[in-house]
């Protein structure tokens, strides 16, 4: 399948761009995407709400898939709108069913999922997933990179920031998901993949 991204869609609104109508025509004009696991995800909510309402009426098979910035920042049409959500409130309980009503996944940054202890570390998981969960929503995490300048200091491999860790990578993820996220973002699949078949998904 394939899970697109509609970035800065309140930009391209006020720039007279809505693309919310034509990414479900495109998705209806062709075969594949008519069958295929569809997922479109945003870091906006207004747009994932509209995309909800139109959905109900299409012969797709589509999810949505709320986007989580930093936990400090608002979403952009939030900000446009003079609102004051954040990502922060967002990802507590009663934020996450406010997203269940619309959305059937979340996608946080994966330091919302482990946050590093000072010294880079891995630290102690937080309750996210569980929350996440209980209010019915998969936990899609974002993303995971082999490089050690994106890594946890825990599966460095070397000392310079841009070496790459393979095995460190694989590492890292299979500590996410001990902690019951439903899917993740990678830049190097291949090792996704191995992350997974080593931990026996």
């Amino acid at each position: 399948g394939i899970i697109p991204e509609i970035k800065h869609p309140t930009w391209f609104h006020q720039l007279g761009l809505p693309m919310e109508d034509k990414v479900l025509q495109t998705l209806q004009d062709h075969a594949y995407t008519r069958t295929a696991p569809i997922e479109i995800q945003s870091f906006e909510i207004g747009n994932l709400k509209y995309l909800h309402a139109r959905l109900q009426d299409l012969p797709l098979h589509v999810r949505l898939l709320q986007l989580l910035g930093e936990p400090g920042e608002e979403p952009g049409d939030v900000l446009a709108a003079g609102g004051h959500l954040t990502y922060a409130e967002m990802a507590r309980p009663a934020g996450l069913a406010e997203i269940a009503r619309y959305a059937d996944a979340i996608g946080p940054g994966t330091r919302q999922i482990i946050p590093l202890r000072d010294d880079g570390r891995l630290g102690t998981p937080t309750s996210l997933v569980a929350d996440a969960h209980g209010a019915g929503l998969d936990v899609h995490v974002y993303t995971f990179r082999p490089e050690n300048v994106f890594l946890a200091r825990n599966f460095w491999q070397g000392t310079s920031p841009q070496a790459r860790s393979p095995q460190g990578s694989v590492a890292e993820i299979r500590r996410y998901l001990a902690t019951g996220i439903d899917g993740f973002f990678t830049d190097d699949p291949a090792l996704g993949r191995v992350a997974l078949d080593e931990y026996g998904h």
